[in-house]
């Protein structure tokens, strides 16, 4: 064939090919930034040295055991130099995340402890050995007993049967207030103080009196309904109805029972129909009630307790509560019984009495709403005897709080080290409960602990087998030589209402160490014995909820301690409401880490992040949050639970408190730290596009095509992946904010 005469030069010149950075990750401005400094010293560098530089790396390249060479002078960020355009693990290759072997022993390290933003605060000095002050909600040591309030005998013995000598501050308040008067009254007290008895009480007590009155007609289930309490969950009106059970034991004439949502409707009107003289209900079921049925005769009721007052306000039952009121007021009071038996024993008028720890504007228009000329009764009795707002709602003094400042990157392993080294004690059984912002978080984090290879569950919770199958497991990472078995439990409001109550009575039940990882659907008025720790993951909404939820623990005059997890910056102004209730202490994440890795790390999982004999607390440290991020690579269940998690923790930052927002800036959260908190190497897209779905579809006419409301959908959520997720935060965070700070509309 002959030559065309073509000549092709292939001449690259003596010169080096320019090596080619990619940046990726941090603000697309530091991006850009990093990529000129790159192309201008490529350019210096190509006149003068003649070879190209074999040993230089890109600032993003992961650094390895055994390479120490790298060359980061080009790469200068912005003030926000912290970014994850520099954080570990984010940009291996492929090939080296899925198969090791390629790299062979020279294993990617995550790199915990280096570029973490600084502590902005002076930490207090740690205190050696916390010794607790007189406690502020035991019962009183000079009353003599319930006795002394001239409640019945048979009532102060049923009392001594459940451990209860002596009455609390507030209930020498309570108790004899309603025994001897026909008023409303607001009860304020902190939590753990027995504000349950201290209602409950005089209300059977004068209840029992009208079967003594000498002619001869007795009280039965069938006289009518005397009083009515209403709570906020589900959770604490089954507790509600639990203790008043015990308190009516002796007295089988007197009949008690609980309406709440997720159980049949059918039966409690079956129950209601067959009559009752307490009942103690949620405020939806209850409005369902009054509206449906008939047999629901409400003319005996002479006294309407509206329990967490401030609770029932926040989660919005203000038109429920004020149907249950106003039908009260609509109905005449009835003086003698079907059966002839004479109420002149009881109150001649309804009396309401609301229980509230705070004070909030809610709550008194919930007071304006239910109350007439009301009592205020207190623990600590201000000057005057009317309603206030210079009454702080305080943590129990005995409490021990504590508070540990966690850069993001570090939480998840810090938090696995401070359980560890709280299950190491020795001697006693250890219950504990960890608050977490929202439903995904707790699905994450219980999946993350538990041990996916054991499902036997020990003797001591094997009731309802088939409800906690999901919900009980036993824990891994955790355990130590001192509690081998430590049994995990979670539970938020998306669970059925059989399931979380089955798995409240297992963790309440449990001999075993346990813990409980919860939303704040626990964090009122629940009464579990023996917890020694309340643990807050994620800040509570409002400096309200932080109270409820440390109340978990510290009660009845019993010490407890309770740690907050904080991150460095704005968050750290959070401190100074921690000391308008108790002064709290720090601690080191530091010295968190080396006490809880102290003893030997055992994973449930093989991975290649294995640790090793002599390795020191940071080592262990980074070797676990490797391990935990090639789980989650291996395990798709798990990896979609963390991506969840994250955007759902993002979506409930945003709904802290107006007053408190300034403590918690949305649009300071580093969100490739947070990533790694949830055992994630990039933080997913489309944390927005749930709000836009939402927003798409109370907009959208009943007219419109279901298959063009798709398509808008997916296109708007394709278009929140494409968009930085710092910017998608900052404009849906305005529609997160008016939300009221709850998980009921985070989910």
């Amino acid at each position: 064939m002959a030559e065309d005469g073509m000549l092709l030069n292939f001449e690259l010149g003596s010169g080096p090919l320019k090596t080619q950075v990619k940046f990726k990750g941090g603000r697309w401005r530091d991006r850009k930034r990093a990529e000129r400094s790159a192309n201008l010293a490529h350019t210096r560098s190509s006149s003068s040295v003649p070879q190209a530089d074999d040993s230089f790396r890109s600032s993003k390249r992961q650094r390895t055991h055994d390479d120490t060479s790298g060359n980061y002078a080009t790469y200068t960020p912005g003030p926000r130099a912290d970014r994850a355009c520099r954080d570990a693990t984010t940009n291996v290759p492929h090939q080296h995340k899925s198969d090791p072997a390629i790299k062979g022993n020279r294993q990617v390290i995550s790199r915990l402890f280096s570029f973490n933003p600084a502590q902005t605060t002076e930490s207090t000095k740690e205190e050696e050995e916390w010794k607790a002050p007189q406690p502020s909600n035991a019962p009183l040591t000079d009353v003599a007993s319930f006795g002394s309030l001239t409640l019945s005998t048979r009532l102060v013995d049923a009392l001594a049967k459940m451990n209860l000598k002596r009455p609390t501050a507030i209930q020498q308040k309570v108790i004899p207030h309603m025994l001897s008067n026909s008023g409303d009254a607001f009860v304020q007290a902190e939590t753990g103080s027995g504000k349950t008895f201290s209602y409950l009480l005089p209300i059977l007590h004068r209840v029992l009196m009208l079967s003594g009155q000498g002619d001869g007609k007795q009280i039965h289930r069938d006289s009518g309904i005397f009083a009515i309490i209403v709570s906020p969950t589900r959770e604490l009106a089954k507790q509600t109805h639990n203790v008043l059970e015990q308190l009516i034991r002796p007295f089988p004439w007197l009949v008690s029972t609980a309406i709440t949502g997720g159980e049949s409707k059918k039966a409690e009107k079956a129950r209601i129909r067959k009559g009752v003289n307490f009942l103690v209900a949620t405020p939806g079921r209850l409005a369902d009630h009054i509206d449906n049925t008939k047999a629901l005769n409400m003319g005996t009721v002479r006294w309407l307790i509206l329990d967490e007052g401030d609770r029932l306000m926040d989660l919005g039952f203000e038109e429920d509560l004020k149907k249950a009121i106003d039908a009260l007021k609509k109905i005449s009071i009835v003086n003698i019984t079907e059966n002839g038996t004479s109420l002149d024993g009881l109150p001649e008028r309804r009396v309401t009495i609301l229980c509230s720890a705070t004070m909030k504007m809610n709550v008194q228009k919930l007071g304006e709403m239910s109350l007439a000329d009301a009592a205020f009764l207190a623990a600590e009795k201000s000057d005057d005897d009317t309603l206030n707002d210079e009454v702080v709602h305080k943590a129990p003094a005995q409490l021990h709080q504590t508070y540990i400042i966690v850069p993001s990157k570090l939480r998840l392993v810090t938090l696995t080290a401070y359980l560890k080294s709280t299950f190491s004690r020795r001697g006693r059984t250890m219950k504990a409960i960890i608050f977490m912002s929202c439903a995904d978080t707790v699905d994450f984090h219980y999946e993350l602990l538990r041990n996916p290879d054991d499902t036997e569950l020990p003797t001591s919770v094997q009731k309802h087998k088939e409800l906690i199958e999901k919900t009980v497991s036993k824990a891994a990472y955790i355990a130590s030589p001192a509690s081998p078995d430590v049994i995990i439990h979670r539970m938020h409001g998306s669970l059925s209402q059989s399931v979380r109550t089955a798995t409240l009575k297992s963790f309440s039940a449990c001999k075993s160490p346990s813990l409980l990882i919860t939303t704040d659907v626990s964090s009122r008025g629940l009464d579990i014995p023996s917890v020694d720790l309340v643990i807050e993951y994620d800040p509570a909404f409002s400096f309200d909820d932080h109270i409820h939820r440390v109340g978990r623990t510290a009660r009845a005059g019993r010490s407890g301690d309770a740690t907050l997890f904080l991150l460095p910056g704005s968050e750290e102004g959070y401190i100074e409401l921690l000391k308008s209730s108790s002064p709290p202490s720090s601690q080191s994440y530091e010295n968190v880490l080396k006490t809880g890795f102290m003893n030997k790390l055992e994973f449930p999982v093989e991975t290649t992040a294995t640790p090793t004999d002599g390795q020191s607390y940071h080592d262990k440290a980074e070797s676990l949050q490797l391990h935990f991020e090639q789980r989650l690579l291996n395990d798709t269940k798990r990896l979609e639970l963390a991506r969840n998690g994250f955007k759902s923790h993002i979506r409930a930052y945003a709904t802290h408190t107006r007053e408190e927002r300034v403590h918690f800036d949305i649009t300071q959260l580093h969100l490739g730290h947070i990533a790694k908190s949830f055992g994630l190497r990039d933080p997913p897209g489309g944390i927005g596009a749930g709000i836009d779905r939402k927003a798409n579809k109370k907009g959208s006419a009943k007219s419109r095509n279901r298959h063009s409301s798709s398509k808008d959908d997916n296109i708007s959520s394709a278009a929140v992946d494409q968009k930085p997720a710092m910017d998608i935060i900052k404009q849906k965070s305005k529609m997160l904010m008016s939300s009221a700070a709850d998980e009921f509309n985070i989910g």
